[in-house]
């Protein structure tokens, strides 16, 4: 401490600093609020930027405005200055500071900087030690002593660190000292301590769990804590045993400052939202709660509704000189995956622990975009009529087996899922899972040279993308045609009825050719149309699949006349040449002026039909709420128009054309574009009432469909649920497959956010355990909390061909045990 030298009399009095600052005083503190355990926050106390130079002289100035200097005594706080020499830095602890003339003001600001330490618990600690922030008749003592460091209650001062001046920097360096090394001295942050209530060891001990450092700093500098005498009179003296510089501590803090533990809510950022090409947006932050050292969890919303949980215990030195050395693990990273192509809201949550509410950290916009497929042809090879393909698909945007199809001469003949393990390609793209091979032979090829192109689904649209093409000869079948023997076979299925229109389907092979097959079609015995039968027929190529499956016949015949018609069906029959009848079926056609539809294949019904469709369902969600239905017009092609009302308020209205395949397959003639689906965000939470109206052509007019009431609720506010439910899910499937079993199933725990851990036993052996974090959307609609990262998705391979038992247990925190949720029967292939 030789650094701090002060003039021979051991103080220079006499400058006068003058600032016009103010600063407001907090309301008076109250017993009942005062916590043993967390005295002051962590933010709060390491908190080196609370107060400049000058805000510090200010409330000196405020605190003590009828101080006078006494005849023969030393100045007013206010008034005070010190000759310091430079302080060189002190690794971990404090800065250096550079030496000069300077007033008490800039003397416990520029400590509290280089130190970390709140220049508020500095004035509090001044105060608390000697009273001489608000003396109007401060003593030599006084600035001798200021914070009382090396002043032990049993023993005298020592010399050694006499001086305002040297006092300040010794208490801020102390304070550094303890929050570096938290577990070097009696009293420690995380745990319960017996301490002392009275310097008297006779007066006994009190245990207090300890919630911060900062607390557990104050509690090594001061080793007492206040008995229920001395809490009983707050602002006066309790009995023998009471001691008062904890609670002193903490009540002028209060008086001063306001709360010293805050409002108990967490704090935090979100330092970044990045948007990558794999379907996933990654969010960095940190997030600390004042009442707590402990990790905390933060919740992600995606578009309103609950994507996934993590803790935030990563490293962050940066976060040393506002939280302090010691309580830098509150950093947290977390990628939100299988996200839908284009725009989504992204908000953080901050989960509170102790007093206070959640924290939202902040809310993005980021634009999701979509990683392009990969695979390769390894193997193409042509024989007699066929060609032979195998490689490997994969899609980074899933994790999922990826959907491929091959093309022969640009004309499709086999599709698939990757369904063989390839570790060799799984181990140059992690986090797509092993089953990414393929192998297939396809049959009908004509004989010559032909190109075979790969294309991968890209997901999570439905588009396919080329990624591979190979040249291969094909020879000509030497047996696969029957020796040219065979008749065509076939069938015609169906011809429907609409509006001066008829269509029809069938389909057809020919066992001599791989060709598709030609065909006529006769209306009232007068030849109408021809053509090839090369609709696209899965159904079909499973049952024959060597002549793949553009086999189909799906015609639509326009410019009829209303009323009965016979249609008849020939397909060809080579190598004769000869068409051969597949039979005649009686079609009603309807008039384009005044009959209605019969199906969903004629369109308009003269401008004649109501709006029809169904308002399905409302859910609530965070602040939101989604509504579904759908909804067509028999009088036009085009979407249908809507309006909603919440509450009796009309929203902004749209166009009922999100996608239903199965209202589709009802209503084919109107596609697929008919359905409804609106999330209405910003909403209060509480019961809402939401009217749909769909909008009737020609008149214009809007039909309600009827009204619902939906419940909204606000973001999470306690995280978990008292910490009292057990583990909760389904072993939902085993299923079997050619050495391998694929296990499914979902779990949630109320008393955590993470996702749940699982055991597995297979013929009553464990095997390697995991995570369930597969997402479930499902179960998310139903548990929104938790997120879709709660599903439990496990392919075993290698496994002998013949039955097998599966038995899934999931584990129950906080207990850590594992409930089983069944065994399951399989069979192996």
């Amino acid at each position: 401490m030789a650094s701090l030298a002060v003039a021979a009399s051991g103080l220079t009095f006499g400058t006068v600093l003058a600032e016009q600052t103010t600063t407001q005083t907090a309301s008076a503190a109250v017993a009942s609020d005062f916590d043993p355990g967390n005295i002051i926050s962590d933010a709060a106390f390491y908190n080196g930027s609370a107060m400049s130079a000058t805000s510090v002289q200010s409330f000196l100035n405020s605190v003590a405005p009828n101080c006078r200097q006494q005849s023969g005594g030393p100045v007013c706080l206010q008034d005070f200055s010190q000759n310091v020499n430079t302080i060189g830095a002190v690794s971990g602890r404090c800065k250096a500071i550079a030496g000069g003339k300077k007033s008490a003001a800039t003397i416990i600001a520029q400590v509290g900087a280089a130190c970390g330490i709140s220049q508020k618990a500095l004035l509090v600690l001044l105060e608390k030690e000697q009273g001489i922030v608000s003396s109007s008749r401060p003593t030599a003592w006084m600035y001798q002593h200021a914070t009382g460091f090396a002043c032990p209650d049993t023993a005298p001062c020592d010399p050694a660190y006499r001086g305002f001046a040297q006092q300040v920097y010794a208490a801020g360096l102390q304070f550094k000292r303890y929050q570096a090394t938290p577990t070097s001295w009696a009293y420690q942050a995380g745990r319960t301590n017996a301490i002392l209530l009275n310097p008297n060891a006779a007066c006994g001990r009190k245990n207090v769990y300890i919630k911060n450092q900062a607390t557990a700093g104050l509690y090594i500098y001061t080793p007492y804590t206040p008995n229920s005498a001395a809490m009983s009179n707050l602002y006066g003296s309790g009995d023998s045993c009471s001691a008062y510089g904890n609670r002193n501590f903490w009540r002028m803090y209060t008086d001063w400052f306001g709360s010293a533990t805050g409002n108990g809510s967490p704090t935090g950022d979100v330092d970044s939202v990045t948007a990558t090409a794999t379907a996933t947006l990654t969010v960095k932050g940190w997030a600390a709660d004042p009442d707590t050292t402990a990790p905390l969890r933060v919740a992600f919303y995606v578009d309103g509704a609950g994507e996934k949980t993590v803790t935030a215990d990563k490293t962050r030195s940066d976060l040393a000189g506002t939280l302090g050395a010691n309580n830098t693990k509150h950093g947290f990273e977390a990628e939100l995956t299988g996200l839908s192509l284009g725009k989504h809201s992204v908000c953080t949550y901050a989960i509170n622990q102790g007093r206070g509410a959640n924290t939202l950290l902040g809310c993005y916009t980021r634009t999701v975009t979509s990683a392009p497929p990969k695979g390769v042809l390894d193997s193409v090879t042509g024989g007699a009529g066929t060609i032979s393909a195998s490689g490997w698909v994969l899609d980074p945007d899933s994790s999922k087996p990826g959907a491929w199809k091959i093309l022969v001469d640009g004309v499709s003949k086999a599709t698939g899922t990757a369904d063989r393990t390839r570790t060799d390609v799984a181990k140059v793209y992690p986090g797509v899972g092993t089953t990414l091979g393929f192998a297939k032979t396809m049959g009908g090829i004509t004989a010559g040279k032909r190109a075979v192109t790969l294309y991968v689904q890209d997901k999570p649209g439905t588009k396919y993308v080329k990624v591979a093409s190979k040249s291969v000869t094909v020879t000509p079948p030497t047996t696969g045609k029957t020796g040219k023997t065979g008749s065509v076979r076939g069938s015609y299925d169906s011809v429907t009825g609409g509006v001066g229109t008829a269509t029809v389907r069938g389909w057809a092979i020919d066992p001599d050719v791989w060709d598709p097959v030609k065909y006529k079609i006769h209306v009232d015995g007068v030849s109408t149309d021809s053509g090839v039968a090369d609709a696209t027929r899965t159904d079909v190529q499973a049952n024959h699949p060597n002549w793949g499956s553009d086999v189909g016949l799906t015609l639509r015949l326009t410019g009829l006349s209303a009323g009965k018609h016979t249609v008849r069906v020939y397909f060809q029959d080579l190598p004769s040449g000869k068409y051969v009848s597949f039979g005649t079926k009686t079609v009603t056609v309807a008039s384009a002026t005044t009959a209605p539809p019969t199906s969903g294949d004629t369109g308009k019904t003269g401008k004649t039909g109501s709006v029809t469709g169904a308002y399905e369902s409302v859910t609530g969600g965070v602040h939101s709420a989604t509504v579904r239905g759908w909804a067509i017009d028999p009088d036009v092609w085009d979407p249908v128009a809507y309006k909603i009302h919440v509450d009796g308020v009309a929203i902004a209205p749209g166009v009922a054309k999100a996608k239903r395949t199965d209202v589709e397959a009802a209503h084919p003639a109107w596609g697929s574009d008919v359905g409804l689906s609106l999330t209405i965000p910003d909403l209060t939470a509480g019961t809402h009432t939401v009217r749909v109206y769909f909008q009737d052509l020609p008149s214009g007019t809007y039909k309600s469909f009827g009204t619902k009431s939906v419940t909204v609720t606000d973001p999470p506010t306690t995280g978990k649920t008292g910490k009292t439910g057990s583990v909760t899910g389904k072993y939902e499937t085993a299923t079997g497959g050619k050495g391998t079993i694929s296990v499914a199933g979902w779990a949630i725990d109320p008393d955590v956010w993470d996702p749940v851990k699982y055991k597995i036993h297979l013929d009553g052996k464990a095997v390697s355990p995991g995570t369930a974090n597969a997402i479930r959307t499902d179960v998310q609609a139903a548990h929104p909390d938790w997120g879709s990262d709660v599903g439990l998705a496990r392919t075993f391979t290698g496994l002998s061909k013949g039955t097998h038992t599966v038995r899934v247990y999931f584990q129950d925190l906080p207990s850590g045990t594992y409930k089983s949720f069944g065994t399951k029967t399989v069979t192996v292939q």
